[in-house]
């Protein structure tokens, strides 16, 4: 029994021993929590002396180089690392002789815990993150080499290319990320998003020509798709779609890549207005007759091709004609349904207006909403485009009646926003101002960008100029002319247009004219009437905002109508020299380029 009872006694004195180190060690840490590593330290160096864990050294030793007692601090470390000899407790070391100015016995420290290091090869990694914490970059740059020579880890590589990256060597911080790559694949992702902090959009950034010419000289050498699926990915973020469809036509044919990746890249490039990339891109996946994208291809490079026609502002009967007859072959070959919705659209937009057949469009359409193979959203762009047309004709009541059918119908999607917006911008044309600004303030919140930037326009427009004459007659007459405009009556449009500009010269909505004006002469067809329109916004309205929307017009019709391209250079110049922060900029950047180049070749 008094065996016993002499246990339980031992037993509880060293649970009341370990109570009490444990509840200092909470003490201390909460110290030095708050800041104050006096008490810390004091309270640290007790535990210490009882329990010599590595946990409560750190902190100890940490708060002695806080307070400066580096004498204490030199020799707890030398006294540790004897016990332990783990040669990343000397980095503290090392730190200490640093902080007292001797930065000497400091590197000389450092290299002896490298040395350490490489004897026993397993500790190289954890001397490299402590080194890294330490911001020693370059000792820990030599560790993390040593440790990778011995074991390609992934994770050597990726702090390797951090390391180089925060040494400035971009170069180096590339090679490694390729090498990653290149040995394993499945860390592309993590590599495109380090590249990615480097990188801009301009290919002529410094950064983008290193890693460029990297990639290329890799793929030449070692032909590996993962890194050509990079260089694919650097010109997509260079908006290089030319350059990017190249490669990747490449890798389909030198390693079987799949054709959809091409489809997807086409797709990039079209929703980018570069059609000429889209269509080679398609057209390439389009000379397999086997294709299994054979039907989307099709319809998608009919899609290009009505984008073109539309682009150019000098239309020709003739395409017009030729264009029909395939929109007439395709939709009866492959039939009405969801898939050849946007076709059917984009064809009826061509019968309404640029055939003038308003009638065999709206036939089309109702007929459309009545198929059983359509589902509810694509009868709802079918609906959306009716709507259009019937106000076209002058059916407003009708279109309304569309337009809230969609709206309730998806009144959490983007097509039910736009329904709303389209909606209110008829009682904008009617003159209704006070209820289309109710409904344009909550559009201004809509998902949609395009649609909040549209709402914002038009309730701008409308609070600018409502009441600022008792009547709001310019405003109503200005609502008109755009509805007028809609209809495709130019005539009454412009006679609407000239009654505001010659009875209300000095109104704000002047430049809204003569933008209106503009839009209304590349209709018919007046080249030199249009120009006139925007040269008035440069010099008389330099100050508004539709400044640099005449400028880009003006230079796109010197371009592409007139085939001034002195003319057009001058005025994409004016665009980067007056309007920095347009949104025309980047493409105006590209036209200048473009134009420039063109230029010194016919020198």
């Amino acid at each position: 029994m008094n065996r016993l009872h002499f246990f339980i006694f031992f037993i509880l004195v060293i649970f009341n021993g370990n109570a009490q180190i444990n509840n200092s060690e909470n003490l201390a840490r909460e110290y030095y929590r708050l800041g104050d590593f006096e008490k810390a330290a004091q309270l640290f160096e007790d535990v210490y002396k009882k329990k010599k864990h590595k946990t409560v050294f750190d902190k100890y030793v940490d708060c002695l180089i806080k307070i400066q007692s580096y004498s204490k601090a030199e020799k707890v470390i030398k006294n540790f690392y004897k016990k332990q000899k783990n040669p990343i407790v000397l980095i503290e070391l090392g730190k200490i002789y640093e902080l007292q100015g001797n930065t000497n016995l400091a590197k000389e420290t450092f290299n002896s815990v490298l040395k350490e290091g490489k004897k026993t090869k397993n500790t190289l990694a954890s001397i490299g993150a402590k080194f890294y914490k330490e911001r020693k970059y370059h000792f820990a740059l030599t560790a993390y080499l040593e440790a990778k020579k011995e074991n390609a880890h992934t994770s050597y590589y990726i702090q390797v290319a951090n390391i180089y990256s925060y040494l400035g060597d971009i170069d180096a911080m590339y090679t490694e990320l390729i090498e990653l790559i290149f040995h394993y694949p499945n860390y592309f992702q993590t590599c495109k998003n380090m590249i990615r902090r480097t990188i801009s959009e301009d290919p002529e950034n410094e950064n983008n020509k290193k890693i460029k010419k990297q990639l290329i000289k890799t793929v030449q050498k070692n032909n590996s798709y993962e890194i050509s699926k990079l260089l694919v990915w650097l010109f997509l973020q260079e908006k290089e779609f030319k350059s990017a469809l190249d490669y990747e036509i490449s890798i389909a044919k030198r390693l079987g890549g799949d054709k959809l990746d091409i489809i997807e890249l086409s797709e990039i490039a079209y929703e980018n207005n570069d059609y000429m990339t889209a269509r080679r891109g398609l057209q390439y996946v389009l000379s397999d007759e086997n294709s299994l994208y054979y039907e989307y291809c099709s319809l998608k490079l009919l899609d290009i091709k009505f984008e073109l026609f539309l682009e150019n502002k000098v239309q020709k009967n003739g395409e017009l004609k030729t264009l029909k007859k395939e929109y007439n072959e395709l939709l009866k070959f492959f039939g009405i349904k969801t898939e050849t919705t946007n076709t059917l659209i984009n064809y009826c937009h061509l019968l309404a207006n640029e055939l003038n057949d308003e009638d065999l469009a709206i036939e089309t359409l109702y007929s459309a909403i009545e198929n059983q193979n359509l589902d509810e959203y694509s009868i709802a762009q079918c609906k959306m485009k009716l709507a259009e047309i019937l106000i076209s004709v002058g059916n407003v009541w009708e279109s309304i009646l569309l337009y809230s059918q969609v709206e309730k119908k998806f009144k959490e999607d983007i097509i039910g926003q736009k329904a709303k917006y389209k909606k209110t911008k008829i009682h904008y044309y009617n003159g209704d101002f006070e209820w289309a600004q109710t409904q344009l303030n909550v559009l201004k919140h809509s998902t949609s960008k395009l649609i909040a930037n549209d709402a914002m326009k038009l309730s701008l427009l409308i609070s600018d100029n409502l009441n600022l004459d008792t009547t709001n007659t310019v405003l109503a007459t200005y609502a008109n002319a755009e509805l007028l405009f809609e209809q495709k009556k130019y005539d009454k449009c412009l006679s609407d247009l000239d009654y505001i500009e010659i009875n209300f010269p000095n109104h704000r909505l002047i430049d809204e004219v003569l933008f209106k004006k503009f839009h209304v002469f590349i209709n018919t067809q007046e080249v030199e009437k249009a120009l006139e329109a925007l040269e008035q916004i440069c010099i008389n309205h330099y100050y508004d905002i539709l400044y640099d929307d005449a400028l880009f017009m003006q230079a796109e019709i010197y371009e592409e109508i007139v085939g001034d391209t002195s003319k057009a250079k001058e005025k994409y110049e004016e665009i980067l020299l007056k309007t920095p922060n347009s949104i025309f900029i980047n493409k105006a950047r590209e036209k200048y380029r473009s134009l420039r180049e063109n230029n010194i070749l016919k020198l």
